[in-house]
Parts: structure tokens; C-alpha cells; sequence
């Protein structure tokens, strides 16, 4: 639920700080994304002095949005960079999700968390959290209006590209009328959706598309056929010249067959094993995620595995099909 006393002190913290540093988390979504180039035109205009910056590149998708190029990718963030700067971390859960040296600045940083997960760890001195919108670009939008700034067109576009890929076009559960109210001060703003998609989703080369169809050869059901996988490791994205963001949305095809509940994507990336999680009510992604030190939303969530990517995979698989024998039991 949103807090509009924490969102008041926010719009009183933009107003006061002249100058703003925007964190994006790791392995950066268009959520991520959108929000932190919304906010980072925000403060230009507002002639604040702005940095937006992130652990890991743009994926190429999201290199249609405006200011991308002013984006900084760096490998840590350090003092220096928050001196005397309001240090807002974007549509990012936790610490660890978000720059390395974080977790060292935050005791000296003025500091402000804006972000949509439920398990979120209200790591900042100012935490405006709320779980019941279907992604951070939605609670950034209502920010723009409740501040009186307006929302200018390619604020729009930048916010508009984190609603629908946050919530799959408006498809998953997340989505209320709350936010299609948000997608329509959006385009009214001047956003075209059908460009936006374009960009988004139909950017296939067709080595890409051959990796999304490896990945549907290697598919396993298991718990009777409530849940499946498949897998990609290191040497399949080498293979294709792609990186981890090519394959964003392939995990929500397994949801796509007959009574399947559970679907889990393995990937080996950048030397670390990683798992994306999607699930149907009354099944909880999030929980899977949680045993591995992961989190995310109710349906869905990820995790870094320690361990050989053999290990990884056993691991992940036998406590998805305990999660699923017990959820299943309980619910009879």
C-alpha cells in the first residue's frame, strides 16, 4: 500500500538536493531502466546535477530509450560519488542486487529506496516501497503527478517501457486498474506502445532465435507435470553472440503448457549460475527464490546457485519439486 507520507518526503528530498545519483540494479530490466532515465530527465530539467549508473551494460533492447547514452556503467560506487548527493537505488530489493560498495556508502548517504517488491529490505534512510503496483515505473509516474512536474514525453516513453515489461504487456497478475489509469497518463503523454514493442520484443537476430529454440529442446516436465525447465550455459550464448538479455521472457513460455504451475530457466552467465522463476497462484515463485537466497515477486523471482552448473541444476530442480509436493499437498 502506498505510503503517501514517505511519498511526500520523497518530492520534499528531490526539491531540496541540487544534486542526484541514480542507482539501477544489476543485470538491468526495462523497469530498472526506464525509471532511472525517467528520473535522471527529471532532475536535468529540474536543474539538478544528475548520474545514472549501474554494475552492467544496457542491454541492446533497451538502447532506444532517451538519455541511454548518458548512462554509466561502473564497477562500483564509492564515496566520492555521493558527496553531497541525494542517492535514490531504483526498482532494487535488496543490497546485493545493486552496486558493488553500496553497502559501504550507505551509512553516509542520504539515501532514498523507490521499488515495487515485496520483499523489499527497506535498505535506505527513506524507503518508498509499495508492493501492489505492477512495477516501479508505475509508483515513479504517480511520483511525477503527486510532485506537480508533469510527466514530459520522454519521461513517458522511459516509464512506459518499464509498466509493460514489468508486468508482461499487462498480462500477469500484477496488472489492475491502477495500472492501465498509469499507462493511460502515459500516452497522453505521447507514447506509442507499438513502437515501444517493437523495440522491445521484435529485435530477433536469428542466432537469438535459434537459442530460444535450444533452450525449448531441452525442456523437462517434473511433479507430474506441474513443472518444467530447460537450460542454457555458457558456451550456447558464445555460440549465438548473445548475452543473458536475449533471453528475457523465455522462462514465461514454459507457463504456456497445459497445467503447468512452475517453470524454472537455468543459465550459466558471466561465471555465476542463475535461475528465473515463474509460477501460477496459488504457487509462490518467491519462496523457491528465498531457499537460494533470491527473492523477487509472488510469481515471479530468481536466484544466484552456488556450485558446478551439474550441481546447481540438481539442487534447484529437487527443491522445486519439494516446493511443489508440499504446496500441492496443503492445498488438497
Amino acid at each position: 500500500m502506498l505510503d503517501m507520507a514517505v511519498m511526500r518526503e520523497v518530492i520534499k528530498k528531490f526539491s531540496s538536493s541540487d544534486k542526484w545519483v541514480i542507482l539501477c540494479h544489476e543485470n538491468p530490466d526495462g523497469d530498472t531502466m526506464g525509471c532511472g532515465l525517467a528520473l535522471y530527465s527529471l532532475g536535468k530539467r529540474l536543474g539538478k546535477k544528475v548520474r545514472v549508473m549501474g554494475r552492467d551494460p544496457i542491454p541492446g533492447r533497451y538502447r532506444f530509450l532517451p538519455y541511454y547514452h548518458d548512462f554509466e556503467c561502473c564497477k562500483e560506487i564509492v564515496e566520492e560519488d555521493i558527496k553531497n548527493a541525494l542517492m535514490i537505488c531504483v526498482d532494487t530489493s535488496t543490497v546485493a542486487r545493486s552496486m558493488p560498495g553500496l553497502k559501504e556508502v550507505l551509512p553516509v548517504a542520504d539515501s532514498i529506496n523507490i521499488d515495487h517488491h515485496g520483499d523489499n529490505h527497506l535498505y535506505c534512510k527513506l524507503n518508498l516501497v509499495d508492493p501492489d503496483v505492477s512495477a516501479s515505473a508505475e509508483l515513479i509516474t504517480e511520483l511525477f503527478i503527486e510532485g506537480g512536474w508533469g510527466i514530459e514525453e520522454d519521461e513517458a516513453i522511459c516509464l512506459y517501457t518499464g509498466l509493460s515489461t514489468d508486468n508482461g504487456n499487462f498480462r500477469f497478475g500484477t496488472t489492475t486498474a491502477r495500472s492501465h489509469l498509469c499507462a493511460a497518463r502515459l500516452l497522453e503523454a505521447g507514447v506509442k506502445p507499438a513502437v515501444i514493442d517493437e523495440y522491445v520484443n521484435e529485435n530477433m537476430t536469428p542466432s537469438i532465435l535459434k537459442l530460444w529454440g535450444l533452450a525449448f529442446t531441452r525442456t523437462e516436465m517434473f511433479s507430474n507435470g506441474r513443472g518444467a525447465l530447460f537450460w542454457l550455459k555458457k558456451e550456447d550464448f558464445e555460440e549465438a553472440g548473445a548475452d543473458s538479455s536475449a533471453v528475457d521472457g523465455l522462462v514465461n513460455k514454459l507457463l504456456k503448457i497445459t497445467g503447468v504451475k512452475v517453470a524454472l530457466f537455468l543459465t550459466e552467465v558471466n561465471g555465476e549460475n542463475k535461475v528465473s522463476i515463474r509460477t501460477k497462484t496459488p504457487y509462490v515463485a518467491r519462496d523457491i527464490a528465498s531457499v537460494f537466497g533470491g527473492g523477487g515477486h509472488l510469481q515471479a523471482a530468481g536466484a544466484k546457485v552456488e556450485g558446478t552448473f551439474h550441481n546447481a541444476f540438481d539442487s534447484v530442480k529437487a527443491e522445486a519439486e519439494k516446493y511443489i509436493d508440499d504446496r500441492t499437498a496443503a492445498l488438497k
